[in-house]
């Protein structure tokens, strides 16, 4: 086939990655959005006999944790406009998304945790892999290493080491990242979690594939007999703010999802299977 197809292709299927309207959850109306006292995500409400658990990566879980929220409560797309479903949300996450159609489903969940490990100068573990194949590496991009579309897969090439600052050589990194990743090579990337009972913050639910969907979890919390509630957030087409999903399949928990009610997972978009959970 011609290169220009495939191409093509690998953008198309980045692009259709976060949708399928035929497994969407309708959304019904819930009173529980964000209050006043919820200014970060280790603040909103926990269900009596519960508290916040810290396992896996402690530090990570943390920062998760202290991630703030914004003052409005509506969801914008990238361009300024509303999103149509302003149900599914419970609180939308102070994380900027730009002011292009970039950061979706599968790239909210690896801008969470990029912005991590660059916030804590983890710069070789900023990499991912592309849908076409082939991984790129943010310590390469600073080391002067770039990447193209050729035929139907990313190339590298060698550009003059020019670092005039970090943090513009990182977001023109992520940006790259944003255009050729997808869930199909994210759901790739991760481990596999079989033991859905040591689910832990930062872990995400995946379905990779042409349409896909991404949600990741941004706490747990547990009670005295070892029960487990976690909170989801997600990215969205076209891109949009990142924001804490509400939990319409059990009204008493949200915006909490209980772990004895999985599986299936079914968040507001999206319902995900058994086999979903992974981790980075």
């Amino acid at each position: 086939m011609p290169t220009q197809f495939y191409i093509l292709f690998a953008f198309l299927i980045t692009l259709f990655s976060c949708t399928d309207a035929t497994k969407n959850i309708e959304a019904k109306t819930t009173e529980n959005t964000i209050g006043n006292s919820d200014k970060k995500i280790g603040q909103i409400h926990l269900p009596t006999g519960f508290a916040y658990a810290n396992e896996g990566d402690s530090a990570y879980c943390n920062w998760l944790l202290d991630l703030k929220f914004k003052t409005n409560k509506p969801v914008h797309l990238y361009d300024g406009k509303l999103k149509s479903n302003q149900g599914v949300h419970y609180g939308v996450l102070n994380i900027d998304i730009g002011k292009k159609d970039l950061i979706q489903c599968a790239d909210a969940a690896i801008k969470i945790r990029a912005d991590y490990l660059f916030e804590k100068n983890r710069f070789a573990e900023i990499n991912f892999i592309a849908t076409s194949g082939g991984k790129i590496s943010f310590e390469r991009w600073l080391q002067g290493t770039r990447w193209k579309a050729q035929g139907n897969k990313l190339v590298s090439y060698t550009t003059t080491r020019n670092v005039k600052n970090i943090r513009n050589s990182y977001s023109a990194f992520m940006n790259l990242v944003y255009s050729y990743c997808g869930t199909y090579s994210l759901a790739n990337q991760l481990r596999q979690v079989n033991d859905i009972s040591s689910l832990h913050a930062g872990n995400i639910f995946i379905q990779g594939g042409f349409p896909g969907h991404a949600v990741t979890v941004m706490a747990v919390a547990k009670d005295g007999g070892g029960e487990k509630i976690f909170l989801l957030s997600q990215g969205y087409m076209p891109a949009q703010d990142i924001h804490i999903l509400k939990n319409y399949a059990n009204p008493r928990l949200n915006p909490w999802y209980a772990l004895s009610d999985i599986y299936p997972l079914c968040t507001p978009e999206w319902q995900f299977n058994n086999g979903s959970l992974k981790r980075w």
